[in-house]
């Protein structure tokens, strides 16, 4: 019997041994320590990568409270210099660019409606003009050049005893109100 007890006592140690080493083995495995330095390298690299890639896609926001307080001087700026204050400064605008262009300016329609911003409204302009189809060609370019914003939105082509009518739809928006 002795023979019985000594072969479990060296199977009960033969076990505590290979269970040790087991759990040894499987901490090292799933520890950094155990993965393979090919496999780190690889996963350092990609990790530099995706930081390049970060970096990459925030640089355009570098600066963007600078950016924000230019972009707010230069709507300032927009509003100021090229949008009209009254219903006033829009007919003198069309009136001068029609005399300097040599058409008729007849009818002007101005219709009113909120432009969804604050502190502006959408003006809706429809003139008639009428002139060769020189001076027709030289309103709409003074138009589109003008200082003061207009947006030609469309335009119907007419004739009238020889000369070009034309019926111009555009807008404009009115600040201060």
């Amino acid at each position: 019997m002795p023979d019985i007890r000594e072969a479990r006592r060296y199977l009960r140690l033969a076990a505590i041994i290979l269970g040790a080493i087991s759990l040894i083995s499987g901490g090292v495995l799933l520890s950094p320590v155990g993965r393979s330095s090919r496999n780190s390298g690889q996963q350092l690299n990609d990790l530099w990568t995706e930081l390049r890639a970060k970096d990459r896609e925030i640089l355009p926001l570098g600066g963007i409270d600078k950016k924000v307080i230019n972009a707010q001087k230069q709507i300032a700026a927009f509003y100021d210099e090229r949008l009209p204050s009254s219903y006033a400064a829009i007919s003198r605008q069309l009136g001068e660019t029609a005399a300097a262009a040599g058409v008729k300016l007849t009818t002007g329609q101005y219709l009113t409606e909120p432009a969804g911003l604050r502190g502006l409204q959408r003006i809706t302009i429809v003139a008639n003009i009428t002139g060769n189809y020189i001076q027709t060609v030289k309103f709409i370019n003074g138009i589109e050049r003008a200082k003061m914003f207009f947006l030609v939105d469309g335009v119907a082509l007419g004739e009238q005893s020889g000369a070009v009518s034309l019926q111009i739809e555009m807008e404009t928006y009115l600040k201060g109100t």
